[in-house]
C-alpha cells in the first residue's frame, strides 16, 4: 500500500516544523499523530504544521490536529498551522473551528512569529 503522507522535519532555532505533505485519514491519522508528537524536543516552545502541500483531510485528521495541540498544550508548547488561503483543506479547518483551537496562518514565517510570541491558540 503506498503512503498516503510524508513527513519532514525541520528546526528553526526553538521551534520544530513538520511539513505533512498528501493525505491524512482514518488509516494513518493515529500514527501520524504519535510520529509528530514524538518529533517534538522537550526544549521546543512549539510546533508548527506546514499543511501548504496537504490536499486531503478527514474527520480522523482534522481530529489528529486538535489531539496534538491537548498534547502539546499538556507540555506547555504549542502549536500553529500553515494553511494557505488556497489550500485544498482551509475550508475543512474553518468550518470544524480548528482555527479556535490551534493558530492558523498563511506563511511559515507568521506562523513561527505566533509560537515565539506565545499566541499560536489565539
Amino acid at each position: 500500500m503506498p503512503e498516503l503522507a510524508s513527513v519532514i522535519v525541520e528546526r528553526h532555532d526553538d521551534v520544530q516544523v513538520v511539513r505533512l505533505a498528501g493525505e491524512v485519514d482514518i488509516s494513518n491519522a493515529g500514527r501520524l499523530e504519535e510520529d509528530i508528537s514524538r518529533l517534538v524536543p522537550n526544549d521546543a516552545a512549539g510546533l508548527v504544521l506546514e499543511l501548504s502541500d496537504t490536499q486531503y483531510l478527514d474527520s480522523a485528521g482534522i481530529r489528529m490536529l486538535f489531539e496534538l495541540g491537548q498534547r502539546l498544550n499538556g507540555r506547555r508548547q504549542a502549536l500553529a498551522a500553515v494553511v494557505p488561503d488556497d489550500s485544498l483543506i482551509r475550508h475543512s479547518l474553518m468550518v470544524t473551528e480548528v482555527d479556535q483551537a490551534i493558530g492558523l496562518t498563511g506563511t511559515l514565517d507568521e506562523a513561527l512569529e505566533r509560537i515565539r510570541s506565545g499566541d499560536a491558540g489565539d
